[in-house]
Formats: structure tokens, sequence, C-alpha cells
């Protein structure tokens, strides 16, 4: 069998390759296919050697050579003669259903991506909900998740959610949980929801109420014990604002006395209600976030936004939009996500085509075939160098900021990239008091063939200078309650 250090000078490598420093170690990323390994000093020179062209390998390395090529090549950073990878994006298929079962609502959120207030005249009716829940089962689909709104201010709620599992969905739900107000609710929705996601604003009543209202966080706390008395261990969803940011440990310390699956934490978006409510969300808003996480013991269980990269070859082609999700709304509307829902991306309504029709629609089409390595939508993402890991990000989340669904916030970017970066390090055995005592190096991307600082790392500068705009149609143009983010999770 040949060795590999005998095709040494027919090896190639991507151009982009990317590495990262923590002391005597580096961590290398291919960005075109979501893999990265941790290298030690002689590793490093190898792959340098063949970043740059040399004839052979390093002197002095001797056997060692074959072993470490092979390490290389295990983990993608380096191709074999004549065979380097094809990424080919496969063929979406349906997974989640977001169903926004009313608008009504029994609070007025300031930030409410959905504006919700009261019930909308002419929402689906129960035998039109029930039908729409066999054309999402006809579809393939594996979820159907209940929002709103409030969902459980509809009278038919588990009528619906029953029938969604006779038909072998799994049927989730998004509640404030103020009307989760005895046992027997709590034993009612733990027989029906595979997962039940709370929203809270806060800790305490101090920290919840300003934005969920008065009275609603004894509320909210009663249904999340009640729900933990009936067997159920919640998600949970905490929209992170720099109002709230300095309370993450009372909330810590509030979820810390209970059971559950997790706590997501959501950025403030501007959308909806909080378009324009001067709340902007900022990387120094995101880096307070991650060093909570990093430092504090009674973080484990909270999860931040961004790409959570835990295994090699992962691939994000996109965020899902209009492929393994869609959003319908109360009225029977059709987008490809519940946080893209302008008249532009409505791709038409259950009263006058069928879901599959719709589904397989232009619009959607359009959204579920573009990817970071083809198409128009995420061009901004070519040359990134997370991309695959990443998949260009929410797509609401950038536009909310840009006013264009198909252009990159950089400062968005910013935080997905660092996000990105310090979950490879957190996979590879790294903690996080090394990236709270590291951060810099640990973060600052350097090709592998020249020691450059990535192109890209500091492309966000333009948009924190004083006075920036968008140069696309600002945010203010686009209709209440069309953008915002949630990727990945679900946002209440």
């Amino acid at each position: 069998m040949m060795k590999i250090t005998a095709t040494w000078p027919e090896l190639t490598l991507p151009e982009d390759l990317v590495y990262f420093r923590c002391r005597d170690q580096y961590l290398v990323a291919n960005p075109g296919l979501a893999t990265w390994a941790v290298l030690g000093e002689t590793e490093l020179s190898v792959l340098r050697s063949l970043a740059i062209g040399k004839p052979a390998p390093p002197v002095g390395i001797g056997p060692d050579s074959e072993r470490i090529l092979a390490r290389l090549v295990l983990h993608w950073l380096v191709y074999l003669p004549g065979r380097p990878p094809q990424v080919r994006q496969p063929r979406s298929s349906l997974r989640e259903v977001y169903y926004a079962i009313t608008d009504g609502c029994n609070l007025r959120c300031p930030y409410c991506y959905a504006s919700s207030t009261r019930k909308l005249p002419g929402e689906l009716v129960t035998t039109e909900s029930l039908d729409l829940v066999d054309q999402v089962a006809a579809l393939g689909a594996e979820t159907l998740i209940l929002t709103g709104g409030e969902p459980l201010l509809r009278r038919d709620i588990f009528d619906v959610a029953d029938h969604a599992r006779r038909q072998g969905l799994l049927v989730n739900i998004i509640t404030n949980a103020t009307r989760i107000r005895d046992a027997a609710t709590a034993r009612r929705m733990a027989d029906t929801f595979a997962t039940i996601t709370v929203s809270l604003d806060g800790g305490t009543a101090e920290t919840h109420e300003p934005t969920r209202g008065k009275g609603t966080f004894a509320q909210t706390a009663r249904g999340l014990s009640l729900l933990n008395e009936a067997g159920v261990q919640p998600m949970i969803n905490h929209v992170v604002t720099p109002g709230n940011i300095q309370f993450l440990d009372k909330l810590a310390e509030f979820a810390s006395g209970l059971k559950f699956r997790g706590v997501r934490l959501m950025q403030h978006a501007e959308i909806g209600r909080g378009a324009g409510d001067g709340m902007r969300y900022a990387f120094d808003h995101h880096m307070a976030v991650q060093r909570f996480i990093w430092t504090h013991p009674l973080a484990s269980k909270l999860i931040p936004e961004g790409p959570k990269p835990a295994r090699q070859c992962d691939i994000r082609a996109n965020c899902g939009l209009g492929g393994n999700e869609i959003y319908i709304n109360s009225l029977g509307d059709v987008y490809p996500c519940k946080l893209v829902t302008g008249p532009l991306h409505k791709a038409g309504n259950l009263r006058d085509r069928p879901l599959g029709d719709i589904y397989q629609g232009p619009v959607l089409a359009d959204m579920r075939t573009n990817s970071v390595f083809e198409g128009e939508n995420l061009a901004d993402c070519r040359r990134c160098y997370i991309r695959a890991s990443c998949g260009g990000g929410c797509r609401a989340y950038h536009a909310a900021m840009t006013g264009d669904l198909k252009r990159n916030s950089r400062t968005l970017c910013r935080m997905l990239r660092h996000s990105a970066v310090t979950r490879f390090w957190l996979a590879s055995g790294f903690t996080g008091r090394d990236l709270a005592e590291h951060h810099d190096e640990m973060t600052t991307p350097r090709l592998v063939r020249d020691d450059a600082v990535h192109p890209v790392f500091e492309d966000w500068r333009p948009e924190a200078e004083p006075g920036w705009r968008p140069a696309a149609a600002s945010r203010r143009d686009l209709p209440l309650a069309v953008l915002g983010g949630a990727t990945p999770g679900e946002r209440a």
C-alpha cells in the first residue's frame, strides 16, 4: 500500500484553511466542510509546509510524517490526490411546522415578534385546523409546534393537538404558562405535548414583569411548578435585552430550583414591537452572555444563540427556512419561517391551495434551494471561515438589521463566528475558563498558508461607526411583525 508521504506533491488543502491558538495548541478548521482538529506545533508545521507548496515535509520529523498526514486526511484538512470532497446540498424534507393557532394573547410584551394582541377576524376554525393537521402529516412532517399569540387561549387547543398525535405527529407548544392554573391542566399538557416551552423574562418579578406585565411572574412560576409536579421538564425561552442582561445570575438561580431541559438565551431583535425600541443587541451584550456561560457555576443548562457545531462534517447549508420548517399563521397564510412573514414571502393560503402545492411552489423553493455554497440569498457567506458550520445564520435576524433578507449584518456575523469558534474549542475538550483567559488568541482566525488574519474577521467595523445605516431598504420599511430570529429553537 502506498504511503501518504509518497503522494506529498499531489496532496491538496483548502486555500482558506484557518487556525486559532491556545497556548501551544492550534485548532485548525476547514471552512467549507465544518471540520476541525486540535494540532500541536509539529503537526501545524507539516500542514503549513503543504499550504505554501514545500516539496517535502519539514526536515527532522522523520517517520512521524506518515502518522501526521493520516490524521490531517482523516479530519478533512488535507485531501488525497484527485479526491477533493464535493459538497452537495440534499433535497430538503419538511420536519417542523409552526402553527400560530391564534393571534390572541393575554400579554403585551414590548418586543413581541408577532405583535400579538387580540384574536384576528377570520382565524382558522376547528375543522380547518384539523384539516391543516392532516395536510401537515401527509407531507411527512415530524413535528407540529403550536404557538401564537398564546395558544392556550384557543378552546379547541387539545382537540387539535390530540388529532395531530393520532396522525403520528409529535406536538409541541410554546406558552407563557399563565394559563396553567391547576394540576388538571398541567397533567393534560403533560399527556399531550412532547415538548412544552415556557417564556420567562427573568428570575424575579422585578426582571420579568417590566416586559410581561404586573403579576405575571408569580403566574408563570406557578405554571412551571405545576408542570414539574406533573412530570414535565419544560424548555424555557428567555429573551436577553440590554436591560436584563445583568440579571442572568437571578435567572440561573431561579431555574436551579426547577426541573427543566434547558434555557434558551435568545437575543433581543428589532422586529415586531421590538423595532425601534432603542434596545439594540450588540456584540458587547453577546460577550456578556458568553462570559457568564463560561464561568458561572449555575450556567451549564443555559443555551446561547448561535451555531453549535459539536460533530465533524455537520454541515449546515442554510437555516432551514422554507425547507425543514415552515410557518402557518392563524389565518392560514403560509410562510418560509415564523419570523419571515412579509408580503413578498407569503407562499399561499390554505383556503386557496393545498399545503403540498404551496410547499412545492416558487416562494418556498427559492428559500430552501439557496445555500452558503450556491444561490443568491447567501452570497455574503461565501468567504466566511465558518460558513459550513453556520449555514448563514437566521435570515430574519440579518434582515432586521440590514432591511434585506439576502444581505448579512456584519455585526450579527461577528456574533455567529464567535459562537461557532468557541464551540469548536469546547467540543475539543477545552473549558469556558480557557476561553475567558485566552479569549483573543482562541478566537482570532489566521490563515494557515501565511499566518495573516482572515480578511473577514473585522468586516463588522463599518457597521460600528456612528450614524451607520444599511444601503438597502431600512428595516422600518418592512411590515410590522415581518422579521425576527430564533436559530435554532422555538421562540415565543
